[in-house]
């Protein structure tokens, strides 16, 4: 029996410029730097014209800096399986919930310059375009996730207070609240 040799695709001149250019954006935004499409171009090693062709506006570097930021959180969460019936509660309930509150702390404390970043900027007021202070997390959905996995006789009043009551254990909101506040 013969195997077929892997066929390895190289990346495109493009993708790899675009790679080339989203260190920098994270590392602009890792270290609160200006995010704009000069100083990408210049970390990069890349002329701003070139830059200017995967950043059309510096909203656009920040932008781009934070989508390793949600995929990495994404990638890090197993989401509750909410099947549940009036006769057969989910027993671990707490445990997965202990376990993505943990998995999401961690993670927040890991990428907590960003995250402050982000929180700055999405306060500014100078700023034309504000950046959205909610973003583009998954909390909401893991937040769900979990209240699904409620008993049925749980009213839907508790159920939104329990869900109002978790937001501050995920992203920014658990770094600021822990490290600042508490």
């Amino acid at each position: 029996m013969t195997s077929q040799p892997v066929k390895r695709t190289r990346p495109s001149p493009k993708e790899r410029t675009r790679r080339l250019l989203a260190e920098p954006a994270c590392e602009l935004l890792r270290t609160g730097a200006p995010h704009t499409v000069q100083a990408a171009a210049e970390l990069a090693g890349v002329s701003r014209a070139t830059a200017y062709r995967y950043f059309p506006s510096d909203d656009a570097v920040l932008m781009h800096a934070t989508m390793p930021l949600i995929e990495d959180a994404g990638q890090r969460l197993q989401l509750p399986d909410p099947t549940t019936t009036e006769d057969t509660p989910v027993q671990d309930l707490p445990d997965q919930a202990s376990e993505l509150v943990r998995t999401m702390a961690r993670w927040a404390f890991d990428h907590q310059n960003e995250l402050r970043t982000l929180l700055r900027l999405s306060l500014a007021p100078e700023r034309a375009t504000r950046i959205p202070r909610r973003g583009n997390t998954n909390r909401d959905k893991w937040i769900a996730a979990l209240i699904e996995g409620l008993p049925l006789h749980v009213s839907q009043a508790a159920r939104d207070r329990l869900a109002v009551a978790l937001v501050p254990l995920f992203g920014d909101d658990a770094v600021v609240w822990s490290t600042d506040i508490a």
